[in-house]
C-alpha cells in the first residue's frame, strides 16, 4: 500500500513539474506584451537596407519577436525549429545563441542555452526574401535540465515550453478556401456566396473552388459546408 502511494505521489509531482514548467517562458512582442501561447503572427513589413561592405541593398522581414524567462531563477532551453515553407531568399535564427541560416524546409534543435532570471531576449529571427512569397515557421522553446559547469554544461530535455507561428508574407496574401467573403471564417453566409457562383448569380473567386477544378459546382458547396462544421 505504501509502495503504491509512493508511486501515486511521484506521479503527481511529475505531472506538478511538467505544468510549472510549461508557465516558465513566455513569447512577447516589441512592445513587451506576452504573446498566447498557439499565436500565429502574420508578418508583412520590409526592411530595405544597403550592406556596408557591398553597397547592395537586401530586404529584411524581422519578427521583433523576444523570449521572456518569467521566474527569479536561470532557466535552460532551446528552440525546436520548423520551417514548413520558404518561396525563396533564406530564414535566420540567432538565438539562443549562434546564428542559424537555412534555405529549405527543415526541422532542427538549437544548442542550449540560458536566460537569467526575468530576462527578456530578442530572438533574432527574420527571412531574407529575394522575391515575393511566403516563409511559414514553427518555433517551440523545449525546457532543459542543465547539469556540468558552466563552461561544459550537460542538457537535458524535461519539456515543452510555448509555440509560436511566424508566417512571413512579402507581396502575397493567403487565400482562404472556403472563406468567400474574406472575413476569416467560414459560415452560411460563404455557402450561400458559392451556391450563387453556381448558380451564375455572382462572380467566382479562387476561395470557392475548393477543389481546384477551374469550375464550382455541388461538390464545392458540399466542401463549404464540411468546412464551415469543422469536417
Amino acid at each position: 500500500m505504501k509502495k503504491s502511494l509512493l508511486t501515486i505521489a511521484a506521479a503527481l509531482a511529475a505531472m506538478t513539474l511538467s505544468a510549472q514548467n510549461l508557465d516558465i517562458f513566455e513569447f512577447v512582442d516589441k512592445n513587451g506584451d506576452a504573446i498566447p501561447d498557439g499565436t500565429t503572427l502574420t508578418l508583412t513589413e520590409v526592411t530595405s537596407e544597403e550592406d556596408i561592405f557591398t553597397g547592395e541593398v537586401i530586404n529584411y522581414m524581422y519578427s521583433h519577436v523576444k523570449l521572456r524567462n518569467k521566474t527569479g531563477n536561470n532557466q535552460a532551453m532551446r528552440i525546436n525549429l520548423t520551417i514548413e515553407r520558404i518561396d525563396n531568399g533564406s530564414y535566420q535564427l540567432c538565438f539562443p545563441m549562434a546564428c542559424k541560416t537555412f534555405e529549405e524546409e527543415t526541422n532542427v534543435v538549437t544548442e542550449g542555452g540560458l536566460l537569467s532570471a526575468n530576462e527578456e531576449r530578442d530572438l533574432q529571427t527574420e527571412w531574407i526574401p529575394n522575391e515575393e512569397g511566403g516563409c511559414d515557421v514553427v518555433l517551440t522553446v523545449e525546457l532543459l535540465n542543465m547539469s556540468g559547469s558552466i563552461i561544459n554544461p550537460v542538457y537535458t530535455y524535461a519539456g515543452d515550453g510555448p509555440t509560436i507561428n511566424l508566417h512571413f508574407r512579402n507581396g502575397i496574401t493567403d487565400v482562404m478556401k472556403g472563406d468567400i467573403n474574406g472575413d476569416g471564417v467560414v459560415d452560411i453566409s460563404d455557402v450561400n456566396s458559392v451556391i450563387n457562383m453556381m448558380l451564375g448569380k455572382e462572380v467566382m473567386v479562387p476561395a470557392a473552388d475548393l477543389n481546384e477544378d477551374n469550375m464550382v459546382d455541388i461538390s464545392d458547396v458540399n466542401g463549404v459546408i464540411n468546412l464551415m462544421l469543422g469536417k
